[in-house]
C-alpha cells in the first residue's frame, strides 16, 4: 500500500514526464510546421489529450515560451555533457563548449544550423519569448566563460569561432577537413 507521500511523488513525476513529453513534441512540431501548428497535433505527438496539454500550458503563448526555455535548457545540458569532468585545467568549460558547437552534439549541430535556427526560433512569437530569456542566458554564458580561467579575449575568440563553425556545419561553406583543422587550432587556444 502506498503512502500519501509516495502517491504525491508519483503525481509530481507524472506531471514532470508529461510536461517534458509535451515540450519535446512541441519543439519537434514547431520546428517542422512553425508555432502556428495545431495544438491537437502537439498533444497527439506527446501522447496526451489536448485538454491535458492545456492543463500544463493554458495558452499557445505559454507553450511557445516554455519551448524556448526548454531549448535553452537542453542546450546547456548538451554543453555540460561535453565538459570533461576529469579536466581540471583552465578552459575546461570552453573546451566543452567547443566540442558541443563544432560537431559533437547532434542536437546543437541541428539547432545552430541556419535552417535549424529558423525552424526553432524563426517565428515572431518564438523570437518574442527569446527576447525575454536571452539576457539571462547571455549573462549565464558570460559568467561561465569568465569563471573558466582563460584570458577573456581568448575565450571570446574561441566561443565566437565555434559558433561560426556551428552555423556552417553541413553546408558547402565548411568542408570536413576545414572543420577538423579549425577545431584543432581552437582547442590549442584553450591551453595556457
Amino acid at each position: 500500500m502506498s503512502t500519501d507521500g509516495e502517491r504525491g511523488a508519483e503525481r509530481i513525476r507524472d506531471r514532470e514526464r508529461t510536461r517534458r513529453a509535451v515540450l519535446t513534441a512541441a519543439e519537434r512540431i514547431f520546428a517542422e510546421r512553425g508555432t502556428g501548428a495545431a495544438i491537437a497535433d502537439v498533444a497527439r505527438e506527446a501522447g496526451v489529450s489536448k485538454s491535458g496539454l492545456l492543463h500544463h500550458f493554458p495558452s499557445r503563448e505559454e507553450l511557445i515560451g516554455a519551448v524556448v526555455a526548454h531549448v535553452i535548457a537542453k542546450s546547456w545540458e548538451e554543453i555540460h555533457a561535453l565538459v570533461d569532468p576529469a579536466d581540471d585545467r583552465p578552459g575546461a568549460f570552453t573546451r566543452g563548449y567547443l566540442r558541443a558547437m563544432t560537431g559533437d552534439s547532434p542536437y546543437l549541430s541541428e539547432l545552430f544550423s541556419a535552417s535549424g535556427l529558423i525552424a526553432h526560433l524563426g517565428t515572431t512569437a518564438a523570437l518574442g519569448h527569446l527576447e525575454g530569456l536571452e539576457h539571462d542566458d547571455a549573462a549565464r554564458l558570460r559568467a561561465a566563460f569568465d569563471a573558466d580561467g582563460l584570458p577573456p579575449g581568448r575565450a571570446a575568440a574561441v566561443r565566437y569561432a565555434a559558433e561560426g563553425i556551428a552555423l556552417s556545419l553541413n553546408t558547402p561553406y565548411l568542408t570536413e577537413s576545414q572543420r577538423l583543422e579549425v577545431r584543432a587550432e581552437l582547442f590549442a587556444l584553450t591551453e595556457l
